[in-house]
């Protein structure tokens, strides 16, 4: 049995190549909504997917824990988990087995592995697209617990001595959690379907996407994010404002000729860090409100999260490093650096300070003058320096408004700071993985190729 498990493994594993560019459409997650009840539940989503950085168990006690007696394997090295919940705010349409069953995903550019939820579902969250059956697709197998595959998760064992079959846990801070079989299948992608795709199987979920998805494509630097299987050297999005009615766009092997035109564009090395192995991480080392003096990142002390990272490859990951996270809305700013940002907005501003927002549940807001709104006052530019290189963040990239009040939509966090997709809108972002780069370039989503 094991030997045919192998067997068909080789089979599959043919590696997919993207042969061609493949262009999607990303539906926002709850756009059947407006205004303040879009931005509600995307800021709670959001809030639900920072926390305190936990280390993945490394053996012994604990849920997950592997024995002699169940057969269990674990990688021998301790990894981090993601410092992410395994939520979503953009989805794109896949196509799973032969025959193929079609569902909607929530993409991720802070986490790697690719899952669904399948029957039977023993604890699963509610999906709206009927779950996957892979007992009806003949191209399904299951990846041996026995691979260097399934050595790649940091959580593993196997079933039982007659079934090897890879059985994983995904952590998430907090409690996020998926768990099921790691297998292979083949996956459609636009018009284009691969061969030997890995994914999990999850019969048990908590603290994962809504229910608009049935599971998560995570895009991330890791050897089993979809992008690394597909060997993926370029990829690049655009987002649309909340409210727009245009859909998001996703271009798996995008051309650099794509932003080429585009005047207003920043080009940024990323780095690697030991602690932060899949991330997107940029080195942040400047803060500037408006006109006023840059803060030098760097001379503050870092974070305790922070000081234990080494860094790794790609260039050095200082302190105040930034991941790129397309499935967070808000931005996160570490807490001395969100402090600095909040004081200097308030000079700035020169407008009086609101209490937080129940209602949206943002910390920083402004009272607005009687009868004006937002886009008529004098809101500055916020620029983030990373390695030298200014980003600039302009109102509508910034601030919501509430009512009398406006609010900034960036979060505090006690653990690595974050770029959210708000932040992110109506910027073409470019990821060139071959030279360790990401290019935002300011753009409309509908001149996007």
């Amino acid at each position: 049995m094991e030997l045919l498990l192998v067997l068909l493994l080789l089979l599959f594993l043919a590696l997919p190549v993207l042969p061609a560019p493949v262009r999607l459409e990303l539906a926002r997650v709850d756009a059947n909504l407006t205004g303040h009840d879009l931005i509600r539940r995307a800021v709670q989503r959001s809030l639900d997917r920072p926390g305190v950085v936990v280390a993945r168990p490394s053996g012994g006690g604990g849920s997950g824990a592997a024995t002699a007696a169940d057969g269990g394997r674990r990688s021998a090295a301790a990894a981090e988990a993601p410092v992410v919940a395994g939520g979503g705010e953009y989805l794109v349409k896949l196509g799973i087995g032969t025959p193929q069953h079609f569902f909607s995903a929530a993409i991720d550019t802070a986490t790697d592995l690719v899952w669904m939820q399948c029957q039977p579902c023993v604890s699963c969250y509610r999906q709206l697209d009927p779950v996957f059956n892979p007992r009806l697709s003949s191209s399904y197998a299951v990846v041996p617990c026995s691979s260097d595959t399934c050595g790649q998760l940091d959580e593993h064992r196997c079933r039982s001595e007659d079934d090897d079959a890879c059985q994983y846990t995904y952590r998430y801070s907090g409690n996020g959690v998926t768990r099921g079989t790691l297998a292979i299948d083949k996956l459609a992608v636009g018009s284009d379907v691969f061969h030997g795709v890995i994914f999990g199987c999850s019969n048990s979920s908590a603290g994962g996407p809504p229910a608009q998805a049935s599971g998560l494509v995570g895009l991330g630097r890791g050897p089993l994010s979809l992008v690394s299987q597909l060997s993926v050297r370029r990829f690049m999005y655009c987002l649309p404002p909340p409210m727009s009615r245009v859909p998001g766009k996703l271009v798996l092997g995008a051309a650099v000729d794509a932003v080429q035109n585009v005047s207003d564009r920043v080009t940024i090395t990323m780095s690697s860090s030991t602690r932060y192995p899949s991330y997107y991480y940029l080195n942040l080392d400047g803060l500037a409100v408006g006109d006023q003096t840059p803060r030098t990142v760097r001379t503050a002390a870092p974070p305790p999260t922070a000081r234990r990272g080494a860094a790794t490859g790609g260039g050095s990951a200082n302190a105040y490093g930034m991941i790129v996270d397309i499935a967070s809305t808000i931005s996160f700013l570490e807490a001395s650096l969100y402090d600095e940002l909040a004081d200097d907005l308030e000079e700035e501003l020169r407008l009086p300070r609101a209490t937080p927002s129940r209602r949206l549940g943002l910390d920083l807001c402004f009272i607005l003058p009687e009868g004006v709104g937002m886009d008529r006052v004098y809101v500055p530019t916020v620029s983030l320096s990373f390695d030298g290189r200014w980003l600039e963040l302009e109102r509508d990239q910034l601030f919501v408004e509430d009512g009398r009040t406006m609010c900034l939509m960036v979060g505090k966090t006690s653990g690595v700071s974050i770029l959210g997709n708000f932040q992110q809108q109506n910027m073409q972002v470019l990821y060139n993985l071959r030279r360790g780069k990401i290019t935002f370039a300011k753009a409309s989503c509908e001149s996007m190729p």
